[in-house]
C-alpha cells in the first residue's frame, strides 16, 4: 500500500501506526479522518507527523497532493496494461510460434486415418484369439487392399488367402508394404448371417458379420487344400501414400492480452501453415497373376527377393522373375550361328 499523499510505501510491520491510534482510541471512541487513514494504511507514519486531522480534511495543498498522486498512479496503471497488452516480438514471438508449430503438428499426426483399416473390435471377449490376431494383424489389411483397391484382381465370389506380406524396408509404417502375394479360391461354403439384435450397435453388428465371414473363409480354405484344390496366385504391389502430402491448413493465431499467450481464433490476417492430418491410402503400382511353379520358384528364393527390395526403392515385377545369368544370351546366339553356318 502506498501512501496517498507523497506516495511512499506504507510499511504493515510499522507498529507506530497503529500505536498512534491505539493511543488516540484511549481518549476518544471514534476515530477521526486522520486516524481512519492511518488505521486503513493510508498515509505513511511522516505524513501522520506532518498533517494534522484539519490540515487533512480542508488543507487545499493536501487535497492537491492527493489528486496529483491519483494521476500519476493512474498513469502508471495504464503505462502497465499498455506493456502487458502488447505483442511479444522477435526470438519470444518465433519461440512461441515454433512451439506451437511442433504441437499442432503433433496433433495432426494422430489424427490421421486410413482409407483401409479393418473396423475396430469394441467387445474382442467374444472372438476367439485366433481372429483377434487376424484382425491386430497385417493380412487383415493386405486382404482389403486386394479386395477393394486392386482393380486387375476380380475377387467376386472368391476368397482371399494372405500368402506372403512384406513390409516395406526401413519404412515408419507397418501398414507400408512392398509386395502382397494372395491366393484366391471360390467360395463353395456360404456364411449365414443373423439378423441384427435390438442391443446391438451397427458398429457391433459389422464386428460379428466380419468374424462369421473371416470362420467360413478360414474353414472353406482348409478344406480346400487338403482336398488339393489349388487357387489363382497374384503379386500385387502396392505404395503407401498420404493423399494431404505437403497439403497445409492455416490455423489463425494471435496474442491473448489477458493470458500472455498465443490462441488460435477463427479469423485473423495473423496465420502459420500446418500440415493437414494425413489420409493414408495406396497406389497399385502393378498386379500379375502367376502360375504355381512361379510361386514355388518365389518361395525357394523369398530371402533373395526380400534382400532386393531392400536395396530399390521401388518394387518392380521383375525381381520375382528368373534373372537370366550374364552372357547366356550371347551363347545361345553362338551356338544358333554356328548351326546355321553348317547348314550352309
Amino acid at each position: 500500500m502506498d501512501c496517498i499523499i507523497c506516495g511512499k510505501q506504507v510499511v504493515n510491520e510499522n507498529n507506530r501506526l497503529q500505536k498512534k491510534v491505539k493511543d488516540y482510541l484511549r481518549t476518544t471512541s471514534e476515530l477521526d479522518v486522520k486516524h481512519r487513514w492511518i488505521k486503513q494504511w493510508k498515509i505513511c507514519y511522516d505524513c501522520s507527523e506532518s498533517y494534522t486531522n484539519d490540515h487533512l480534511v480542508d488543507n487545499s495543498e493536501v487535497l492537491q497532493k492527493i489528486e496529483e498522486q491519483k494521476k500519476r498512479k493512474k498513469q502508471l496503471g495504464k503505462a502497465l496494461r499498455h506493456k502487458r497488452e502488447q505483442e511479444p516480438l522477435g526470438e519470444l514471438r518465433a519461440y512461441y510460434i515454433d512451439k506451437y508449430i511442433d504441437y499442432a503438428t503433433s496433433k495432426a499426426e494422430q489424427k490421421g486415418q486410413h482409407i483401409v483399416k479393418p473396423p475396430p473390435l469394441r467387445n474382442s471377449r467374444q472372438y476367439d484369439a485366433d481372429y483377434i490376431a487376424y484382425v491386430k494383424s497385417s493380412e487383415s489389411t493386405a486382404v482389403l487392399i486386394v479386395r477393394d483397391m486392386v482393380k486387375d484382381v476380380d475377387t467376386h465370389g472368391k476368397w482371399i488367402d494372405v500368402r506372403h506380406i512384406k513390409k516395406r524396408f526401413l519404412s515408419h509404417s507397418d501398414e507400408d508394404f512392398s509386395f502382397i502375394i494372395v491366393e484366391l479360391f471360390s467360395r463353395k461354403q456360404k456364411p449365414t448371417y443373423p439378423k441384427q439384435m435390438a442391443e446391438e450397435t451397427n458398429s457391433d453388428y459389422k464386428n460379428r458379420i466380419a468374424y462369421i465371414t473371416w470362420q467360413t473363409a478360414t474353414a472353406d480354405i482348409h478344406h480346400q487344400r487338403i482336398q488339393g484344390i489349388k487357387g489363382d496366385v497374384y503379386i500385387v504391389l502396392p505404395c503407401l501414400k498420404n493423399e494431404h502430402e505437403s497439403t497445409y491448413d492455416k490455423h489463425y493465431i494471435v496474442w491473448d492480452h489477458s493470458h500472455r499467450h498465443f490462441k488460435r481464433v477463427r479469423e485473423s490476417n495473423q496465420y502459420v501453415n500446418i500440415l493437414k492430418p494425413p489420409i493414408w491410402g495406396y497406389d497399385i503400382v502393378a498386379a500379375k497373376k502367376i502360375n504355381h511353379q512361379q510361386l514355388r520358384y518365389i518361395e525357394k528364393n523369398l530371402y533373395r527377393i526380400i534382400g532386393k527390395t531392400h536395396k530399390k526403392s521401388a518394387v518392380t515385377l521383375s525381381i520375382f522373375s528368373p534373372q537370366k545369368k550374364k552372357g547366356t544370351a550371347s551363347k545361345l546366339k553362338r551356338e544358333l550361328k554356328g548351326e546355321r553356318d553348317r547348314k550352309n
